[in-house]
């Protein structure tokens, strides 16, 4: 997997740009300069979704559109066209080709990989579980188009659900309306549920393994998935405890999980109908990770948070690998700065053997291994050069 080069045109603060890249890659600059703006462009072209922001955000000033071009590798040459009109329709019209053709942004993931991480993910990330689900469904999403295919149809038959409940509290629906909402949610939530608890198992695989490469602790991190959904006797119902629960827990079958999803809708149907909205289902899970049977979001120190994502990074570029046969490009923005000197040779030496473009305000905070042979950059005034 390769991203040989890039161009950008009204793309943040970008009005043209054009990068090439080698095997390692170093972009040095101060803050506000762009190096970010250029990962981003890069991870749009991957999963047709920005990590921070919505497309019109990202038009440059007094622009209507901005284009993306990436010509990358993934067994065969791709060119990856990604064109955003921010003035077309209600929400703008984004426009995807691969090798001139027009594809949904849908097509884009399981094809060109990479895995991005950066120091904002380490706060946000232990602090709202809408962004530990998010992580879970882009992972699975990069490996199963029919993953994101299930997201989808999930989140229209939530939106009709909870639209029907809107109608009932104003007195012009029938409790019974609900029954076809309730069967068509448990029949796509079971799916998502079924593929979620599979990830954390292979996550669990390699994690404790890649937490000691990274920190050379031999406390072991494991990664629990918390369904609002209880089924004791397959998935670990959530518990208020610190403590993660013992392993060896059977694999739940789709059947299970919609029967017991079903069970739970008809449960809370009443608490539904008073506040119009679904409170049980994939869009209320939660993913916590625990060291040494503590939940590290809680006891966890700023190191261990650290150094506990970039071992979630490399147990997803394991899955990925595996599931592709492709190592994944590697995108880190300003990782080193927030990682003492140890815990920086350990992260290059975790991380090799996948195209790496590397951001950084000071090379100091790069270690000489990296430097080795990479192509280095600077980011000065919204340009991008070879150094």
């Amino acid at each position: 997997m390769k991203i040989n080069s890039i161009k950008l045109q009204n793309f943040r603060s970008y009005k043209e740009l054009e990068v090439s890249f080698g095997d390692k890659n170093i972009i040095v600059g101060e803050n506000t300069q762009g190096k970010t703006n250029l990962l981003e462009a890069i991870y749009l072209t991957s999963v047709g979704k920005s990590f921070r922001s919505k497309e019109a955000d990202m038009v440059l000033w007094d622009e209507d559109h901005f284009r993306i071009e990436g010509s990358v590798e993934n067994g065969h040459p791709q060119k990856i066209e990604y064109i955003y009109e921010k003035n077309v329709g209600k929400n703008g019209r984004k426009t995807v080709k691969i090798n001139g053709a027009k594809k949904p942004a849908s097509a884009l993931l399981g094809g060109f990989a990479c895995v991005f991480f950066t120091p904002d993910e380490i706060d946000m990330f232990f602090a709202f579980p809408s962004l530990r689900r998010r992580h879970l469904n882009i992972l699975l999403s990069k490996i199963n188009r029919e993953y994101s295919r299930e997201l989808i149809k999930y989140a229209r038959v939530l939106e009709q659900r909870n639209a029907q409940l809107k109608v009932i509290i104003k007195g012009n629906g029938k409790e019974r309306d609900l029954e076809i909402w309730d069967g068509r949610l448990a029949e796509h939530g079971a799916q998502i549920i079924k593929e979620r608890a599979g990830l954390v198992k292979k996550i669990n695989k390699t994690l404790a393994a890649n937490y000691k490469k990274v920190a050379r602790d031999d406390k072991e991190l494991i990664v629990k998935y918390e369904p609002s959904i209880s089924l004791p006797s397959v998935i670990p119902a959530r518990q208020g405890s610190g403590k993660h629960p013992a392993g060896n827990h059977k694999n739940p079958t789709k059947d299970d999980i919609w029967a017991a999803f079903l069970e739970k809708l008809l449960e809370s149907r009443r608490r539904d109908m008073a506040v119009g909205a679904t409170n049980v289902g994939p869009h209320r899970d939660d993913v916590k990770i625990y060291l040494s049977g503590r939940d590290i979001t809680t006891f966890g120190s700023r190191g261990e948070h650290r150094s506990a994502i970039v071992a979630l990074k490399l147990s997803e570029i394991d899955i990925i690998k595996d599931a592709i046969g492709e190592t994944p490009v590697l995108l880190m923005d300003d990782v080193f700065s927030e990682l003492d000197e140890k815990r920086r040779e350990n992260l290059v030496k975790a991380f090799e053997g996948q195209q790496t473009i590397v951001t950084t305000t000071d090379l100091d905070h790069i270690t000489e291994e990296l430097r080795e042979g990479a192509t280095i950059f600077e980011a000065k005034n919204s340009k991008i050069k070879r150094i």
